[in-house]
């Protein structure tokens, strides 16, 4: 179901079945689950819903269900404070390049300060899957400004022949978001940015999430930049 873009009605509908099944033989569980940080309980879940606001960040978490099947979800927000970031792909891959006005890859992220950059995005699904309502965004270094998100409408980047055009774009002072479709052939994107302060500047990951599935997923190019 997650490789397939459409299904039948009758793969619908077996997939249907097969939840309900899933659902009846776990209403008739009576499980429950302890909730340990860093190996001290601090609740049980069962009957009721449980919820935590305790400082949780940097620690061991531990969900032990006995009883029968449980499910719960984990939702994660911010900024990590050592500046690492979990790189990965799962059925999303997504790439970023930085490039000249002549079509050229730059090595390194050091630039010059008025430097007009290219920025390449390439994605992709993995497994040759067609994946809808994906976005993909690019949050800048704070020394760089979007110069021109739409390079069709600049003659010397007539190179890039394999432009993609997204079905929406959200610009914002700080990011590009990029709201397209994922195939199993790679697609690209550009954009422009200037290099407008000198510094030393952190950049996080290009990301690439499926809109209605946090499991399809892709981040990958966090590092430094360098204006000088």
């Amino acid at each position: 179901m997650k490789t397939r873009r459409y299904l039948s009605t009758q793969e619908n509908v077996f997939a249907l079945l097969a939840f309900g099944k899933i659902a009846r033989r776990t209403a008739s569980m009576n499980a429950t689950a302890t909730i340990s940080i860093n190996g001290k309980a601090i609740g049980l879940a069962g009957e009721k819903d449980f919820t935590t606001t305790k400082d949780i960040a940097g620690k061991q978490v531990t969900v032990q269900a006995t009883g029968g099947m449980m499910y719960y979800f984990w939702q994660l927000e911010g900024i990590s404070s050592d500046g690492k970031y979990v790189l990965e792909d799962k059925y999303l891959k997504v790439r970023k390049t930085f490039m000249n006005r002549n079509g050229q890859a730059l090595s390194g992220n050091s630039f010059k300060q008025n430097e007009l950059i290219v920025v390449k995005i390439t994605l992709s699904s993995m497994n040759n899957a067609t994946l809808a309502n994906v976005v993909v965004t690019d949050m800048l270094p704070a020394g760089f400004e979007i110069e021109n998100p739409r390079i069709g409408t600049v003659p010397e980047l007539s190179w890039a022949k394999d432009n993609t055009q997204p079905d929406h774009l959200d610009i914002r002072d700080d990011r590009i978001n990029l709201f397209t479709t994922a195939l199993g052939k790679e697609r690209s994107y550009y954009y422009l940015v200037r290099a407008v302060s000198k510094g030393v500047y952190k950049m996080g990951p290009v990301s690439a999430d499926a809109m209605y599935n946090g499991e399809f997923h892709s981040y990958h190019g966090a590092g430094t930049v360098r204006i000088e």
